[in-house]
């Protein structure tokens, strides 16, 4: 029992330390924050406007991506057709088997990590160039150019179109494209003039 004729607690339940007057001012301050996160977060501006700046902070839901991409990037090869003596797109994906649907196929992963890098994009030359020649004869190809495309995000909120892989003449002229890698002129003309 509590000395000065208190009632006895119920068994299995704590005093509580504060007195109930401290209890509820903790309470209203705490849906009160809450209140501010939410308001913040949904775009009010309202405690932006009535809070001072020391207060806001600790109301102001975390940005996590600032920074994040504005473009999704594709990566696409074009071939120096021998008989048409100009470069045409032509599709990797039967070269590159493993998940060769998606982002994560191993000529994705390949580009992404190494595109700076001028011994593997040789090497993607080479094996490109020689399974095209091998799998598609009347399609022969001297050597390839390797781009990416910066292809635009929709606005957040807005459903982005599924993973599909769509021809490079199908892509409007505004979708930015950069160049990494082409074959040289002369290496193109020797791999031609070889024949199969």
């Amino acid at each position: 029992m509590k000395g000065g004729g208190g009632q006895a607690p119920r068994a299995g339940t704590a005093e509580s330390w504060a007195p109930v007057w401290l209890r509820r001012v903790g309470a209203v301050l705490g849906v009160g924050y809450l209140l501010a996160v939410w308001l913040g977060a949904a775009g009010t501006g309202l405690p932006d406007q009535l809070l001072p700046t020391s207060l806001r902070f600790f109301t102001q839901v975390a940005e996590l991506f600032p920074n994040a991409a504005a473009d999704s990037i594709e990566w696409r090869v074009r071939g120096w057709r021998c008989d048409l003596s100009r470069f045409e797109e032509v599709d990797v994906r039967p070269f590159f088997p493993i998940r060769r649907d998606d982002k994560e196929s191993r000529f994705d992963r390949a580009m992404f990590f190494h595109h700076r890098q001028r011994v593997v994009m040789a090497a993607l030359d080479d094996y490109i160039t020689a399974a095209q020649n091998r799998a598609r004869p009347d399609q022969r190809i001297g050597g390839v150019m390797l781009l990416s495309l910066r292809v635009p995000i929709p606005p957040l909120g807005q459903p982005g179109p599924r993973l599909t892989w769509t021809p490079l003449t199908d892509f409007p002229a505004s979708v930015e494209r950069r160049y990494w890698y082409t074959t040289a002129s002369d290496e193109r003309e020797r791999r031609c003039a070889e024949g199969p």
